[in-house]
């Protein structure tokens, strides 16, 4: 199989965007045609199911990723993990790539197995892993490279409080968010990682919300894809996400979720569409955040 990087890189250009849609489901926001028949676990895991395969089916034809945010699939048990299966299968069938938001982080078996599961048993594409469990906390991830699969490291993350340890200085100079950028960086030019259009299969979260940051940490890490979260709700511009481009315009995806996904509930798309067109305003809502984002790129350039 291509590398995962390769296939991204393939999406971006074809669908002409560069928009990573969350998919982060809260059942009292939902479109009332998916509202839970009953308060319980089963229900809202039954019902977020509904909604997020309608959904990609709704967005397919604009963008080239989804990122399912595990943690609002698992608080509804094992009914949870199974809607968000579902909707991996539902991507995949419409050609569009999943990032399983799963900030998996651990040592030897224990990385081993949550390789296994996400990639292996439910078919995600890439999955974001946390690496302050040093190197071989992020190893077991790495042989999937072969098999297409990829891996978004937590680098410089959008939160407020990410300044708490990411910021922090290391011994020899620098923060340790660089430290791990150049981690990453080292991990990605590995020739296993590399794929034909020169990107590696080794990812990097860095936030909207941090642009200076953004800025150096594109150059530190010249041929990472980004995943860039941040955008819209919590703050970050696209001529703030514009510095984690490269001139290729396939070097990174700007994530935006309930900006995407509720836009209708509010403002100007609550107005235009309202609930019964729920579709129609998360399209609109891809469309708006692809041009400004394609227009601050092109700004940059």
């Amino acid at each position: 199989m291509p590398r995962f990087a390769d296939r991204l890189a393939a999406a971006v250009r074809a669908k002409g965007s560069a928009v990573c849609v969350g998919i982060d489901p809260r059942p009292g926001s939902l479109p009332s045609e998916f509202r839970p028949a009953r308060d319980t676990p089963a229900a809202h895991a039954e019902a977020v199911g509904a909604w997020g395969i309608a959904l990609v089916e709704a967005v397919a034809p604009l963008v080239p990723v989804v990122k399912p945010q595990l943690a609002f699939f698992e608080c509804f048990g094992a009914p949870g993990f199974r809607a968000y299966h579902d909707i991996v299968l539902a991507a995949q069938e419409r050609n569009v790539l999943v990032i399983a938001d799963a900030k998996r982080g651990d040592i030897g078996s224990t990385a081993q197995a949550y390789a296994e599961a996400h990639f292996d048993t439910v078919g995600a594409d890439a999955i974001t892993v946390n690496p302050y469990l040093g190197r071989d906390s992020i190893e077991p991830f790495l042989p999937y490279a072969n098999r297409g699969k990829g891996i978004y490291v937590l680098v410089k993350t959008s939160n407020p409080g990410s300044a708490d340890l990411q910021d922090l200085a290391v011994e020899g100079g620098g923060t340790l968010h660089a430290r791990v950028a150049r981690m990453v960086h080292e991990l990605g030019a590995e020739a296993s990682q590399r794929g034909e259009s020169g990107w590696s299969s080794v990812g990097a979260v860095v936030g909207a919300t941090h642009p200076r940051e953004l800025a150096a940490l594109r150059e530190a890490m010249p041929r990472t894809p980004l995943l860039i979260p941040g955008y819209g709700a919590q703050g970050g511009s696209a001529s703030d996400c514009a510095a984690g481009f490269a001139d290729d315009g396939a070097s990174a995806v700007v994530n935006s979720s309930r900006g995407i996904t509720f836009a209708f509930r509010s403002g100007d798309h609550a107005a235009r569409f309202g609930d019964a067109r729920w579709r129609d305003s998360a399209r609109a809502a891809v469309i708006e955040m692809r041009d400004a984002l394609e227009a601050a790129r092109r700004a940059k350039a």
